[in-house]
C-alpha cells in the first residue's frame, strides 16, 4: 500500500514537471464525528472502507477518461484524489463535483444502506496544481493539497471558479484591473492634509462586490502575497499624482506580508525611490486580518523596516484582532481607531469613554490617534473635542483617484480662529458629555428600557430631522409611569407626550460663565436639569449642572491665583505684578530665568505627555529649592518650559546651584535623560542704578538666557 502511494506520487511529480495540470480533490464526510457517535466506531470503519473501495473502483473503471489518476487516504475520514486530464477528459475542473463526486456518493450510499439509515454526504475541496520552474514538484503538490483542504473546510462558494479566474486576470494584468483611490487624513490641529491612505479598487469586477471580499479569497487560494504586492505597487505608482511635499502615504499591509522575503528584499523601497518617495514618508498600516502568532519574530521584522525609515500604524483599534497586547508589543507610531467605535460616538457614553481612554493612552505611550470612518458633523466635533490627532472619513473627503478637496464644513469646525476663541473664552464644548438621542416616533417604552439598561444615564435628547426638539429626564419619566394609571396611559405612546419641549439649550461656543448664569436663572423645578449643547439646534452633547458648578469654581480659583493650568504655579499676570512691586518699592532683587534646553526635540521624541511630566518635574524642583531657602523666594511659570524665580541677590547663586543639582537627580528617573538639561540666566536688578520696567527686565533676562543656552548642558550665568 505504501509502495503504491509512493509510486503514484512520483509519477505525479514527473507529469507535473512535464507541465501537466493536476486536479486535486480533498474529500471528507460531513459531520463525521456525529455519525460515529450515532453508529459507533466499528460501523464507521466499515463506512470508511466502503468509501475507499468505491474511490478505487471508480478510478479503475474510469481509467480511459484521464491521463492519470491516483488516490490516497489521509487518515480518519479524509481522502485525496488526483486527476491529470487528458484527451478523453470531457469535463472541466469545475464539473468534478457534479460529474464525479456526487455520482460516486450515490453509489456507495446504496451499499451503505445495509449499515446506516441515513445518507452519508461528502464535503469537497478542489484545487489546481501547475508547474512553476522556481518551485519543486513536491512543494507545488503539497500547496495544492493544502489549498484543497482549506476549501474543503470553508463554506461552499458557487462563484469559486469564476473568482479564481478573475484573480488570475488581476495578477496577469494589474494595470488593467487594479486602481488605487486615495483618502486624505487631516490634522485636527490646523486642518492641513497629513497624508493619504491608499485604497485598492477593482472597477468592472464581476465576482467581487468590493475589495474587502478580494483579500480573504486571495488568501484562501494562496494568492494573498501576489495580490497585496500588486496593490502596493499600483498605490506607489499612482501616489505622485496626489501628494504634496511632506505628506505621508499610508499603505495597508497584512502582518504576514512583512515576513515575506519579496517584501523584505527591498523591492518596495526600490519602487518608492523610482517614484521619488522616501520611506520616511511612508506609514505601513498593519491591517490585522489574521492574528499575529509570534510577536517576537514580528517585532524583529518591524524593527527592520523602522531602520529603513518607515513609520508604523496599527489599524482597526477597537475591532477584530486588534488588542492592547498588539499596541504594547509593536510600539506603533499611529493608532487608527476603527469605524465601529467612531460610529455614533457623540451619543454613546460607552464609545465616548473608550475613545477618550484611547486618546489619553496614546499620549502616555507617545503615539498619535487617527479616527477613521468619521461620517457626520456630530462625530467630527466629538473626536476633535476628545483630542484625536488626525481624522479620516467620508465627512472629511471620500476616496478619489485624484487629489480632491476637503469638506468646507470640516474646515469650519477646525477653523483656527474659532478654536482659539474657544480656548480663550472657555466655551461650554470644552466639558460636554455624550447625549443619547431618540426620534420623536419612538415609544416611551423604548426610552424606559434604555434607562433601565443604563442606570447612570439621567437624560436623553429627542430629535426630529436631526434637530433637538426636547429632552426626557429619567426621574420625571419614572415618576409619570409610577402614577396609578401611568403605565397604560404612557408606555405605548410616543415620547412627545412626556418630553420637556423647553430645555435650556446653548450654542457650543457659549462661554462657561454665560451658561452658568443662564442655568442659575431657571425656576427651582428646573434648576438642576442638564444643559443641552448644540450647533444650530443639532445636538452635540450635554452638561450636568454639578459639573458646570465644579468647573466654574475651579476657574474662579485659578483666576484668583493667576496660576498656570499645568503646574499650578503663578502665571504671567502674577509674575508681572511681582516684578512691578519690587521695582515700585525700589528694592534690589535677583531674578533667575529657568529654561529647558532643546525641549522641543525632547517633546517630539517622547511625546507631549512625557514633555508635560518633565515640565511638572522642573516645577517641583523649583518649589523644593525655594522651600529649602530661609528667605522668601517667588517662583512663577511663564509658560511652556520657561520659569522664573525672584530671590535675594545674595541667594541667587545658591538657588541656581541647588536647582541644577536637584534637576540632575530627578532626571535619572526619566526616559531620555541624556536629552534633558536646564539653562539658568541670573540677573541682579538694582533700582537705584537704572530706571527698570518689567519689559526691560524681560529683555535683559532674554539676552542672558541666549548666552547660557549656547553653553549647552546644565549651565548658569549671572550678570
Amino acid at each position: 500500500m505504501f509502495a503504491s502511494k509512493v509510486k503514484g506520487l512520483q509519477k505525479l511529480y514527473r507529469l507535473l514537471k512535464d507541465n501537466k495540470t493536476i486536479w486535486v480533490v480533498y474529500l471528507d464526510i460531513v459531520n463525521f464525528h456525529e455519525v460515529e457517535f450515532r453508529y459507533g466506531y466499528k460501523i464507521c470503519q466499515e463506512i470508511l472502507t466502503e468509501i475507499e473501495n468505491e474511490i478505487y473502483f471508480t478510478l479503475k473503471k474510469q481509467r480511459s477518461l484521464f491521463l492519470f489518476s491516483h488516490s490516497e487516504s489521509r487518515g480518519g475520514d479524509d481522502f485525496v484524489v488526483y486527476f491529470i486530464p487528458g484527451e478523453n477528459t470531457h469535463w472541466e475542473m469545475s464539473d468534478l463535483l457534479e460529474q464525479w463526486v456526487l455520482p460516486m456518493e450515490e453509489r456507495f450510499n446504496r451499499r451503505l444502506s445495509k449499515l446506516v439509515k441515513e445518507k452519508i454526504r461528502l464535503r469537497t475541496g478542489i484545487a489546481r496544481c501547475v508547474n512553476v520552474d522556481s518551485r519543486s514538484a513536491d512543494y507545488l503538490l503539497y500547496a495544492a493539497v493544502k489549498e484543497a483542504f482549506l476549501l474543503n473546510k470553508s463554506e461552499p462558494d458557487p462563484q469559486f471558479f469564476a473568482r479564481r479566474e478573475e484573480i488570475t486576470h488581476l495578477i496577469e494584468e494589474p494595470e488593467k484591473y487594479l486602481r488605487t483611490a486615495f483618502q486624505p487624513i487631516i490634522e485636527t490641529r490646523n486642518g492641513d492634509i497629513f497624508g493619504f491612505e491608499a485604497l485598492t479598487r477593482i472597477p468592472g469586477s464581476i465576482c467581487f462586490n468590493n475589495v474587502s471580499d478580494l483579500f480573504p479569497f486571495a488568501e484562501k487560494i494562496g494568492q494573498l502575497y501576489p495580490i497585496e504586492t500588486l496593490c502596493r505597487r499600483q498605490a506607489i505608482k499612482a501616489y505622485p499624482n496626489v501628494l504634496n511635499d511632506k505628506e505621508f502615504l499610508f499603505l495597508n499591509i497584512n502582518p504576514q506580508i512583512l515576513l515575506d522575503p519579496e517584501f523584505a528584499s527591498g523591492q518596495t523601497r526600490k519602487l518608492l525611490s523610482e517614484m521619488r518617495i522616501t520611506p520616511a514618508n511612508v506609514v505601513l498600516e498593519i491591517t490585522e486580518r489574521s492574528a499575529i502568532d509570534n510577536y517576537s519574530t514580528f517585532r524583529d521584522a518591524l524593527d527592520h523596516y523602522r531602520g529603513q525609515g518607515y513609520l508604523i500604524a496599527l489599524d482597526d483599534l477597537g475591532a477584530g484582532y486588534s488588542s492592547l497586547q498588539s499596541v504594547a508589543e509593536l510600539h506603533p507610531d499611529f493608532l487608527k481607531v476603527d469605524r465601529s467605535l467612531i460610529s455614533g460616538v457623540h451619543a454613546d457614553p460607552t464609545k465616548w469613554a473608550l475613545l477618550e481612554t484611547f486618546v489619553t493612552f496614546s499620549k502616555r505611550i507617545g503615539c498619535s490617534i487617527i479616527a477613521e470612518g468619521v461620517e457626520t458633523d456630530e462625530e467630527m466635533r466629538t473626536v476633535v473635542q476628545l483630542g484625536v490627532d488626525y481624522v479620516q472619513g467620508f465627512f472629511v473627503a471620500k476616496p478619489d483617484f485624484f487629489r480632491g478637496s476637503i469638506n468646507p464644513a470640516v474646515m469650519e469646525i477646525l477653523n483656527p480662529e474659532r478654536r482659539l476663541k474657544y480656548t480663550e473664552n472657555k466655551p461650554i464644548i470644552s466639558m460636554i458629555e455624550p447625549l443619547p438621542l431618540f426620534e420623536t416616533n419612538v415609544l416611551v417604552s423604548v426610552v424606559e428600557t434604555y434607562f433601565r439598561d443604563h442606570p447612570h444615564q439621567w437624560l436623553v435628547g429627542i430629535t426630529e430631522d436631526s434637530r433637538i426638539v426636547g429632552v426626557m429626564q429619567r426621574d420625571r419619566l419614572f415618576a409619570a409611569l409610577g402614577t396609578r394609571y401611568g403605565v397604560p396611559l404612557y408606555l405605548e405612546r410616543t415620547v412627545p407626550i412626556l418630553m420637556d419641549t423647553n430645555p435650556l439649550m446653548v450654542e457650543d461656543t457659549t462661554p462657561l460663565e454665560v451658561v452658568s448664569s443662564l442655568a442659575m436663572q431657571r425656576s427651582d423645578s428646573q434648576l438642576y436639569d442638564g444643559v443641552i449643547v448644540a450647533n444650530q439646534r443639532k445636538p452635540i452633547g450635554m452638561v450636568s449642572v454639578a459639573n458646570l458648578m465644579k468647573a466654574m469654581s475651579e476657574r474662579q480659583i485659578q483666576l484668583a491665583q493667576g496660576a498656570n493650568p499645568l503646574t499650578g504655579l503663578p502665571g504671567n499676570l502674577r509674575i508681572d505684578q511681582e516684578i512691578r512691586q519690587h521695582i515700585e518699592r525700589d528694592l534690589t532683587f535677583g531674578l533667575l530665568y529657568i529654561d529647558l534646553n532643546k525641549f522641543k526635540y525632547y517633546n517630539d521624541l517622547h511625546g507631549f505627555q512625557q514633555g508635560d511630566l518633565v515640565i511638572k518635574m522642573l516645577s517641583e524642583v523649583l518649589l523644593n529649592v525655594r522651600d529649602s531657602l530661609s528667605d522668601e523666594t517667588f517662583v512663577g511659570h511663564i509658560g511652556g518650559d520657561d520659569f522664573i524665580a525672584i530671590a535675594s541677590p545674595a541667594n541667587l547663586e545658591t538657588l541656581a546651584a541647588n536647582i541644577i543639582e536637584q534637576f540632575e537627580q530627578s532626571c535619572k528617573q526619566l526616559p531620555g535623560q541624556e536629552n534633558l538639561s536646564v539653562a539658568l540666566a541670573g540677573l541682579v536688578i538694582n533700582t537705584a542704578e537704572q530706571n527698570w520696567t518689567p519689559l526691560l527686565v524681560s529683555e535683559r533676562a532674554a539676552r542672558i538666557k541666549k548666552e547660557v543656552k549656547a553653553l549647552g548642558g546644565n549651565s548658569f550665568i549671572l550678570r
